[in-house]
């Protein structure tokens, strides 16, 4: 709905953009069919432009601000909207009052429209034709689509003729098509002043071409503005209807003065529709950086809210953070896949224009640790000669990325210029690979840094999730479950404690047993259990080493620890003494 409202306001913008030209200087331009043109093809693109996308100049769209949140600065996760239950006092939701105020206007109008119509639907039932014209018992003269509607007093008096001219003049122009596309901008816009004044101006034009028809039929313009006289006391009821004294009358006299055309007035016109088309695109055209995505996220196993989780635009650095009630604004372009990602739940990517409609529910999935190529604690890594001199760090110190470049040491780094400083811990992650980092990677970022995106760091690896200094880049913080001195002295822990059944190993039988823990928040290891095992007989042994192992460090998420469901293979290989 809030889109409605939005393109609304956009078509009442787009109205006044046509009205105040044609008000200031066109007005009183003698050149009636091309005014006509104007103000229809105006009405017309008042609707249009606002369905349409329009791409702005560069120039404008880097005055556009974009706001990249840092959640990683820090230990609280930052939240995009206040706190609820907060004391923020008596509020008023005002869309909701705008939008109440909206309907009673739009409500007001219909039920006007209808009253109108049953009044004149009764005294159509009281009514006389005679050669195609309506007389009734009203003192007005009107024109209704293609039916004339005259004052029963008015048979055979001799005004009538120059009357039914005027009239016709209206059927034949086709002047009822105007004012029904116009009745509905009113009904729908009728909050808009631009709306009336565009309404009164196309009425008003049709009065003018129709007094313009009549003068060239040969009737004598004193006698005809004296007629006018006769009629400047109607009242205009029926907006669907053109009057014969709808307009002013002195504006009217004014009007049939003046010649048919003006190469002047041509020219203006013809040079001002490109340029309001243009100016009313893109004002009003609908750009993709301008819609706003809301949704919330929670946990499918247990319904909480997902706080913390990171919600990103795929393939981008911009994202943003789910709030303690799970909730979420994100800027996108178009209709962007979004990508959302917690710790020890399954990646959900979802359509922009799917957020919102529902609460997105994120399922739990073990985190999986492989260590069948791990190397058991005490065996040496080799790295080349170039890793080394690149990185220079021992086993126990993180490696220090300034702008995009390792550098030995961090007091080389004035706090002063720092503008955030990122720390990612798992070894297994992207960044920390492509670092080297066995115990972490910190990335600091200066106030002057001058990395661009793709920029290659001093190992000649592609730095990736970085851009200009003008953005503020968005960090996927998440540090799975790991195990005191990471995943070899898990395998050194396990082999070195398991108790290989006698039975099974003497008859030479293999197996393999997936073990499933949850390790909390505290880093202990509960709810343990084999999920699957290729024989029954090495399922306790594997379970033993579990229950009897150290805590673990839990899982992060947002700098806070989180639970996180895990899964281990332990392999029985007969073959291996």
């Amino acid at each position: 709905m809030n889109d409605l409202y939005i393109y609304l306001l956009k078509v009442s913008a787009g109205l006044g953009i046509i009205a105040m030209p044609y008000l200031l200087l066109f007005r009183d331009d003698p050149n009636l069919l091309l005014k006509r043109f104007y103000l229809m093809l105006g009405l017309a693109a008042s609707w249009i432009a606002p369905l349409m996308a329009f791409s702005r100049p560069e120039m404008i769209l880097n005055l556009t601000p974009t706001v990249f949140i840092d959640p990683a600065a820090g230990e609280s996760i930052p939240l995009p909207v206040p706190v609820a239950g907060s004391d923020t006092g008596i509020t008023i939701n005002w869309i909701v009052l705008l939008i109440m105020v909206y309907i009673s206007g739009l409500a007001f109008m219909v039920i006007k429209n209808l009253v109108i119509i049953l009044k004149w639907n009764l005294t159509w039932q009281k009514t006389e034709t005679e050669q195609g014209v309506v007389f009734t018992q009203s003192d007005q003269v009107f024109t209704i689509f293609t039916r004339i509607f005259v004052p029963g007093s008015l048979r055979g008096g001799q005004d009538l003729d120059n009357i039914l001219l005027h009239e016709k003049a209206h059927v034949e122009q086709l002047h009822f098509i105007d004012l029904i596309l116009m009745e509905l901008t009113l009904l729908l816009t009728w909050f808009n002043p631009f709306s009336w004044l565009i309404s009164r101006m196309i009425k008003e034009n049709h009065e003018h071409l129709a007094d313009r028809q009549v003068l060239s039929a040969g009737v004598n313009p004193a006698r005809y503005r004296a007629q006018l006289l006769n009629h400047t006391l109607g009242v205009n009821v029926f907006r669907l209807g053109n009057q014969f004294n709808h307009s002013l009358t002195l504006k009217r006299f004014k009007m049939m003065k003046k010649p048919r055309r003006s190469p002047r007035g041509i020219i203006k016109i013809a040079m001002l529709i490109p340029a309001v088309l243009v100016t009313m695109g893109l004002a009003t055209g609908m750009t993709p950086q301008q819609k706003t995505v809301k949704g919330k996220v929670v946990f499918a196993d247990t319904g909480e809210p997902a706080t913390g989780a990171s919600v990103i635009i795929a393939g981008t650095t911009m994202g943003t953070v789910a709030d303690h009630e799970g909730t979420f604004h994100l800027n996108v372009d178009g209709d962007p896949e979004i990508v959302i990602s917690f710790v020890g739940y399954t990646n959900l990517s979802v359509k922009a224009s799917d957020i919102g409609k529902r609460p997105l529910k994120m399922k739990v999935e073990p985190f999986y640790v492989e260590l069948k190529e791990v190397p058991v604690a005490g065996e040496r890594k080799y790295i080349s000669l170039q890793e080394t001199q690149a990185t220079d760090r021992s086993d126990q110190l993180p490696v220090y990325v300034l702008d995009g470049k390792v550098i030995k040491d961090i007091d080389e780094v004035d706090p002063e210029t720092i503008e955030k400083i990122e720390v990612v811990k798992d070894p297994d992650t992207e960044i920390a690979q492509q670092y080297n980092a066995k115990n972490a990677v910190v990335i600091i970022t200066t106030k002057q840094g001058t990395n661009a995106k793709g920029k290659k760091n001093q190992q000649g690896v592609e730095v990736k999730g970085y851009t200009s200094q003008d953005e503020e880049v968005f960090f996927v913080v998440e540090d799975m479950p790991q195990f005191p001195g990471g995943k070899s002295a898990l395998k050194t822990y396990i082999y070195s404690k398991l108790d290989y059944p006698a039975d099974m190993k003497k008859r030479g039988i293999s197996g393999e047993v997936q073990v499933q823990f949850l390790v909390t928040t505290s880093g202990k290891l509960e709810d343990i259990k084999a999920i699957s095992s290729s024989d029954k007989a090495f399922e306790a042994p594997a379970l033993e080493v579990f229950e009897s192992m150290p805590d673990w460090k839990p899982g992060i998420q947002r700098g806070k620890p989180v639970k996180v469901q895990v899964v281990v293979p332990v392999r029985f290989n007969a073959g291996v003494e």
